[in-house]
């Protein structure tokens, strides 16, 4: 995930959190979503190594 994917996910989160999002934007939330899930840089739920 990348700073520019980050800001979106950001976006979409608080479109989501206004019942603002249409379909299009919760499904591409979605995907970020999992996305972030899978990253280590902007996931700070990480463990510790």
């Amino acid at each position: 995930m990348d700073v520019k994917e980050f800001e979106r996910l950001n976006y979409l989160s608080e479109k989501s959190l206004n019942d603002n999002a249409n379909l299009r934007e919760m499904k591409e939330f979605e995907q970020l979503h999992s996305k972030w899930n899978e990253s280590e840089e902007f996931n700070l739920f990480v463990p510790f190594s």
